[in-house]
């Protein structure tokens, strides 16, 4: 080995370490009894099978008629067997001790990651699931967690392996110190040559993960429901299994060339322990037939060299399998590296929304140069509704998030009831407002649950009756009609059998039906009628009329025969208002508003 290469073992050894002692530290904090239990039953073993190898070697030497001609014999066998005994009963007890506090351990370790890895999701920024890097290192933190969980076991092996090795090395070396330091140092070119083809393998992962990546996605999109429409209707299977198979294929020949290597090379490397193994048994024998050891000796020494080239090969093992899931453990770990940049340090309390104002607001998504809002200024009064019109892209569902602190701006200030938005806590701020956007989800639950997650304050008694108000305020009734169960009824067949299934425009009443319920004091809707028919949006917006009265109200629509809602319309444009106005005002200034307008009055005086 030249110095390049034992400087790079250094720092491999050094970063094994680290590992080892982060995953010691997540098993401890995740239970220190299971910790302590493991640890101790695993240091335990070796020890044992010590003291059995002492005991054997006595129990040999008194068989072959080593042992002083005395009436004792008997006593001493009998003494020595009970000790076998007892050391394979306890050894028995100590296996079974073992897998349970694994299995224990390992479930708790699981939730444990599992727990860490939906709160960073949960508490992250909107803007990280805009990043393909932090979405593809959570997804695969999620799906690797049982690989943590092997670092974790490989971690402790790694200790009971480690004191194996030092009480096979010591007892192995009073016989013959050359015995030891010949199985260790014909032990270490295979080591070496196996975290060398580890790193290296380790490395072409990394270079594959976009096509492990593909690869997923394919499974994925093939059972997965939203998909097996699309899927059937443009005959696409046979591109997604031709696509799947050349990219498996790629990978698979880059990965069988550097297996092949590795296992040829380390097949050769590992018979330079065992012809040491081979020549250290050949000179105990003839120490025997010398004379000068005794055949329980043979036993006892012989044992431990393969104890000790085990001991060996088993660090070697856990060591390379710990750094073959290093990519799992760095992605776990690199979560927790995300800053939000929207920090929840405010500490005043938002009770009731009276006014909302905006100073020379200044927005870009992460990532893009491109102003989402640009420079706006506005005003909003308690007790008035307000529309925000624009085509796609002109920034009015950006503004929403904005006020909700989904993002924070990049210059300019927004103020609640005069105060800057930053020093009251995110959660008032938020709980404040009754909130529907048209890309918004149901939950896979009852539908009394869909109300209760969005709002659990209200008392027993008041409860179903807000839910059917809601619910008639969202025109549902034909929800409630399908509801087998009433409210304790399932909203979809993905976790029950009796479930019902909703269309889109249900979907979309019932989300808004979840505004509905939520006591705020001001409503923010978004497109609420993108996905309903002329029926239901009139009946929606009729009851809405009434709903809103006493509420400041923020609406988005595009289509502007729904502003007749609002005592005020704002148009943006490119992220800038452009007007502001009444409807009858903005009509009779004949701009973009009157524009848009006449373009969808138009298409029905056609029709």
């Amino acid at each position: 080995m030249n110095f390049r290469q034992i400087k790079e073992f250094i720092y491999s050894l050094m970063e094994l370490v680290t590992t080892v002692k982060w995953c010691l530290a997540l098993s401890w904090e995740t239970s220190k009894y299971y910790t302590s239990s493991r640890i101790a039953t695993e240091v335990f073993t070796p020890v044992l099978t010590i003291v059995a190898a002492l005991i054997g070697r006595n129990v040999i030497n008194l068989l072959a008629g080593y042992a002083s001609p005395t009436g004792n014999a008997g006593r001493i066998l009998i003494y020595l067997l009970g000790g076998l005994f007892l050391i394979a009963i306890t050894r028995g007890i100590s296996q079974k001790l073992v897998q349970y506090c694994q299995s224990m351990h390992e479930d708790m370790i699981n939730a444990k990651i599992a727990m860490t890895i939906t709160e960073h999701a949960l508490e992250a920024d909107l803007e990280y699931f805009d990043d393909p890097e932090y979405y593809d290192k959570l997804i695969s933190a999620s799906r690797d967690s049982y690989a943590i969980n092997g670092i974790v076991w490989n971690s402790i092996s790694i200790v009971s392996n480690t004191i194996s090795f030092a009480i096979a090395f010591v007892v192995l070396s009073q016989m013959s110190l050359i015995y030891g330091i010949s199985v260790v140092l014909t032990a270490v070119p295979a080591s070496v040559v196996a975290a060398k083809f580890t790193k290296l393998l380790y490395s072409l992962s990394l270079e594959q993960v976009n096509g492990m990546r593909q690869m997923s996605y394919i499974q994925f999109l093939s059972s997965e429901r939203a998909f097996t429409q699309d899927l059937r209707l443009f005959a696409i299977k046979e591109k997604l299994k031709e696509r799947y198979l050349r990219i498996w294929k790629e990978l698979f020949i880059k990965r069988k060339k550097s297996s092949r290597r590795r296992t040829i090379l380390l097949c050769l490397l590992e018979l330079l322990p065992e012809l040491a193994i081979a020549f250290i048994c050949i000179d105990i024998a003839f120490r025997v037939i010398n004379g000068s050891a005794t055949v329980g000796d043979y036993s006892l020494f012989v044992g431990l060299t393969a104890q000790l080239w085990g001991a060996i090969s088993m660090l070697s093992s856990s060591a390379m399998n710990i750094y073959d899931n290093r990519m799992q453990m760095d992605n776990y770990k690199s979560i927790g590296n995300y800053v939000n940049r929207v920090r929840d340090n405010g500490t005043q309390e938002l009770v009731k929304v009276e006014s909302i104002e905006l100073r020379n607001v200044v927005f870009s998504y992460p990532g893009t140069e491109e102003k989402a809002i640009d420079d706006v200024s506005l005003f909003l009064h308690k007790n008035k509704k307000t529309a925000f019109v624009g085509v796609n892209g002109s920034g009015k569902s950006t503004l929403i998030k904005l006020l909700l602190r989904l993002y924070d701006p990049d210059d300019g200030i927004i103020l609640i009831n005069n105060i800057d938005i930053r020093k009251y806590t995110i959660k008032s701020l938020r709980i404040s407002f009754s909130v529907y956007f048209q890309d918004m989800n149901n939950l896979s639950f009852t539908l009394r649950e869909n109300f209760t997650f969005t709002d659990d304050g209200y008392s027993d008694i008041g409860l179903e009756n807000a839910i059917n108000n809601a619910l008639s305020l969202s025109s549902c009734e034909e929800i409630k009609e399908k509801c087998n169960k009433g409210l304790d009824t399932n909203i979809t067949r993905f976790f029950c059998e009796d479930g019902i299934e909703l269309s889109g425009g249900q979907h979309q009443r019932l989300a808004l039906a979840r505004a509905l319920f939520r006591r705020s004091t001001c409503l923010i809707l978004d497109e609420p009628s993108s996905n309903l028919d002329p029926k239901a949006e009139h009946e929606v917006f009729e009851a809405l009329k009434e709903y809103t009265n006493d509420k400041m109200t923020i609406f988005t629509s595009h289509r502007l025969s729904n502003t007749f809602l609002a005592d005020r319309i704002i148009v943006l444009e490119k992220g800038r208002v452009i007007e502001d106005g009444t409807q009858s005002e903005l009509i009779k200034n004949k701009q973009r508003f009157a524009e848009m307008f006449k373009y969808q009055a138009d298409r029905f005086k056609s029709v």
